[in-house]
């Protein structure tokens, strides 16, 4: 039970980050932008220590699921990364104008 709660709360997570840097692409090029890249990186910092307690939560199981789980939310925390990482050039390109 331990390890679906585990795994919701990082599906959530990699949700919000994942919405929040999508939004910051399309904020504008007022402050909004810069401020939303900052949360996007504190919320990216959230989902690595989540995947780091799931990750030690199933060490040593074997429960498919929760090591499907895990591989699930590494897999979003790399599409969070790089969606930040376009969120930060697109912000840059609008501040070069």
């Amino acid at each position: 039970m331990k390890y679906v709660k585990a795994m919701v709360v990082v599906v959530a997570v990699c949700g919000l980050v994942a919405g929040g840097i999508r939004s910051s692409a399309f904020a504008g090029e007022d402050g909004h932008v810069k401020e939303m890249v900052k949360h996007a990186k504190e919320g990216i910092q959230h989902e690595k220590d989540a995947i780091k307690h799931l990750e030690e939560a199933i060490k040593g199981s074997d429960n498919v699921h929760a090591k499907e789980a895990l591989e699930h939310a590494k897999e979003s925390m790399k599409h969070a990364e790089e969606s930040l990482a376009h969120a930060e050039h697109a912000s840059a390109k609008s501040k070069g104008k």
